[in-house]
């Protein structure tokens, strides 16, 4: 007989059988403006969450019987915990709240010190943060947490990847970081990739002092490649100076598709009000009515032709890039709307800049964002990412005859020192 272990589902509904059912006895008539003695609510909340998980155990075991409660103490973030643990006679049943055997702190406890660690709290910090709580607290503790976490970041960080890609989205977050007593400009270069069956994952994140530039886009790309990155269908990128350059030399198969909304906002900044709605609602119906690349940029060209001698710098960009543009057109119609923009970056981009906005405009060391980056792939993986998406997932068999027909019996030189 194994030691007992109680299933997710029956975990959840006697978890909100309990809150339920405790917060009906004790606060019957609560008001907004009541204060809540959380230390005492959770505590009868966790021994009524023990005993009822007693109770399940003892249906599915006759011959064993309940032998009384033993005495514990458990911290979380809400103080210290005075448990009375149930028992029984043959020892085997456990608490599933209880967590690992002699631990002696829950897990929303170790939560709490990592939510501080990661939104740049110094050691000092914490410390006074949990004494001002009545929190125990132990220096060796924040530090073991904290050394944990960075190796997390660094075994990810190091990890092996897939030699084949479905796609590969790339951008760059700007914002500033404190490096030792001055705060610096840098770059968060964030790398998504998405499979062959279409699961989405984080490839990496690199930070960089300094401005974005293309001798840091080359070093990352070495660095995927070296991790054991290959092939790739298609690049999704913004505009870039020199990054076209270098994806066509160091992936010369793969499609580069620029982002359209990056081109969208372009248009805005470089033409006048009236002449970039018209030509944003030409370009609308560009995209709408055009099933091939060919003949969008066949489309796209003409309506460059238009407005060349009124933009002529700008026109003449666009038709440089014209076929980078609609590179997306290549792939099944249910799927393109994950290839045209850089959007799934952005996403990303927004939650850090959320923290970056709650940390005092700019972020306290180069570990702390890993750190955030880290849990935040984290939640991502546990969470929305952990399904392939659906659309991808469904037009599998297309991109894989695809990538075969641009890979198959070609071999992919890919040189590391440029």
């Amino acid at each position: 007989m194994g030691e007992w272990k109680l299933s997710k589902e029956e975990f959840e509904r006697l978890k909100k059988k309990t809150v339920m059912e405790v917060v009906e006895r004790r606060f019957p008539d609560i008001k907004g403006e009541e204060k809540i003695a959380l230390c005492s609510f959770f505590e009868e909340l966790f021994n009524q969450f023990m005993v009822e998980e007693r109770e399940i155990y003892l249906e599915g075991e006759d011959k064993d019987k309940g032998n009384g409660y033993y005495n514990r103490e458990l911290i979380s973030r809400f103080g210290k915990l005075g448990l009375e643990v149930p028992r029984v006679r043959s020892g085997e049943f456990r608490p599933s709240l209880l967590g690992t055997r002699y631990k002696r702190h829950s897990e929303d406890f170790e939560d709490f010190l990592i939510s501080l660690l990661v939104n740049g709290y110094s050691k000092n910090q914490i410390v006074r943060t949990l004494k001002k709580l009545e929190l125990p607290y132990s220096e060796e503790q924040i530090e073991r947490i904290k050394e944990g976490l960075k190796e997390k970041v660094e075994d990810f960080k190091n990890r092996q990847l897939k030699e084949d890609w479905f796609c590969m989205i790339i951008d760059g977050y700007h914002c500033q970081i404190k490096d030792k007593s001055k705060v610096k400009e840098a770059v968060i270069y964030v790398i998504l990739l998405i499979s062959l069956e279409g699961k989405k994952e984080i490839g990496g994140w690199y930070i960089e002092f300094g401005r974005e530039n293309k001798t840091d886009w080359i070093k990352i790309f070495n660095d995927l490649i070296s991790r054991g990155l290959k092939r790739v269908l298609v690049i999704i990128s913004d505009d870039f100076p020199g990054l076209n350059d270098s994806i066509r030399e160091i992936f010369p198969l793969a499609d580069h598709q620029l982002c359209y909304v990056h081109l969208q906002r372009n248009i805005k900044r470089n033409m006048g009000k009236q002449d970039a709605k018209e030509f944003k609602e030409e370009l609308e119906k560009i995209i709408v009515s055009c099933e091939k690349d060919e003949e969008a940029i066949e489309k796209f060209s003409l309506l460059i032709e238009k407005y060349k001698k009124k933009y002529p710098y700008f026109m003449r960009k666009l038709d440089t890039n014209k076929e980078r543009y609609f590179s997306f057109k290549k792939y099944p119609k249910d799927i393109q709307k994950y290839i045209y923009t850089t959007n799934a970056c952005e996403n990303i981009n927004r939650q850090l800049e959320d923290r970056r906005i709650k940390s005092g405009g700019y972020f306290q060391s180069t570990e702390v964002i890993d750190m955030n980056f880290y849990l935040l792939w984290e939640n991502l993986e546990n969470g929305r990412w952990r399904k392939p998406i659906p659309n991808l997932k469904g037009c599998e068999y297309e991109i894989r005859q695809l990538f075969n027909l641009r890979y198959s019996g070609k071999e992919v030189s890919q040189t590391q020192n440029f």
